[in-house]
This record gives structure tokens, sequence and C-alpha cells, in this order.
């Protein structure tokens, strides 16, 4: 097994479950399209401000009730004992990743949210994470419950982790191919440390 130095986690899904009401936020947002971001970042500048406000109203009343996945915290503070670098890169709002790394004391080295660079599947995130962390991307991993943390992670040139959970097991089918290694829980992820 390759050593890592660099641990990437996403944060919804990942770290902790926000609960986030999709059907409604598209309703009050009044999109039909799938990718909520994307669909705002197509809209002219007003009334992607706008939207993005009610998007990040949603995004922080989520994240004050939102609750740690099993063995997140144990997890971030095992890399951290062994001094490796880790951090989230998330398409969320800065203001919702600091409210669940304040919650929760989260030792973390770095924060790239959709406020700091392209969101992910875009792999602008990543090198980000990766540059602060002083690391190369051989020796980074990105852990992620989603298509689009395991496509920036690839098109980043790093390894990565899909963690399947009951909650997105059976939407994974379709793209658990992409990911380099599949885990069933964080704890798992001590065999990369």
């Amino acid at each position: 097994m390759n050593q890592f130095d660099t641990f990437i986690f996403d944060l919804d899904g990942t770290l902790v479950e926000f609960n986030l009401n999709f059907d409604e936020i598209r309703r009050q947002l009044n999109i039909r399209e799938r990718y909520v971001l994307e669909s705002i970042n197509k809209l002219d500048s007003d009334l992607r401000d706008e939207k993005n406000r009610i998007l990040k109203n949603f995004e922080i009343n989520s994240a004050k009730k939102a609750r740690l996945l099993p063995f997140a915290k144990e997890i971030i503070e095992i890399i951290h004992k062994k001094g490796l670098s880790k951090g989230i890169v998330t398409r969320n709002c800065r203001e919702s990743a600091e409210i669940i790394m304040e919650r929760f004391n989260l030792p973390l080295d770095f924060l790239i949210t959709r406020d700091d660079a392209e969101p992910k599947p875009s792999p602008e995130p990543v090198f980000k994470a990766i540059e602060i962390a002083g690391s190369t991307p051989e020796k980074s991993i990105l852990v992620g419950d989603y298509k689009f943390d395991i496509i920036a992670g690839k098109n980043a040139g790093i390894k990565t982790v899909l963690l399947l959970t009951e909650k997105n097991r059976r939407r994974a089918e379709k793209f658990v191919h992409l990911a380099d290694y599949v885990i069933g829980g964080l704890d798992e992820l001590e065999t990369f440390i």
C-alpha cells in the first residue's frame, strides 16, 4: 500500500450528514435540473447572486443540525496524530463548512469550498488542497461519497476512495468502478495511514 501524506475529504455524505432537501432547494430556486450549482452558474449575475444566497441559507441551516458520520472525528484525529495533512474539499459554501469545523472541533489543515475554487468535479480545488498541504498528487488521496468527488480526484491525478453508505449505495452503482478503492466505513481508512 502506498504511503499517503495528504488526505482530502469531501464534507457532506463523507464526514457529516447535512440532510439537505434538494427537492425543496430546487423548488425554492425554481430549478428543474438535477445539479443545483451548475444550474445557478448558468444564470446572469443578479439572479445568480440571489439564488446563491438562498442556497447558502439552506446549507448554513443544515450545517447547524448536521451530524458526524461514524468514525469521522476519530479518523481525522488518527491522521492528525500521525502528522499527516488532512482537510476538506467541498461544493458547499465556506460558512457552512466552517460551522461544521467549529461545532465538531475538527483539526484540519485546509478547507477548500466553492467560494475558493471551481467546484468539483473540477480538479481545481483538489490541486489547491495539494498545494496548501505541500504535497504531490502521488502522495495524496481523496475520500468521497459521490461521482463528482471521484472524478475530481481522478482528473487531479490522485488516488480516490469511494465511501459506500446506505444513503448512496444504489446511486453509487453507476460510478463505483471509477474509484481506486471502495470502503464501507471511515474506520477502513486506517489501512491507508
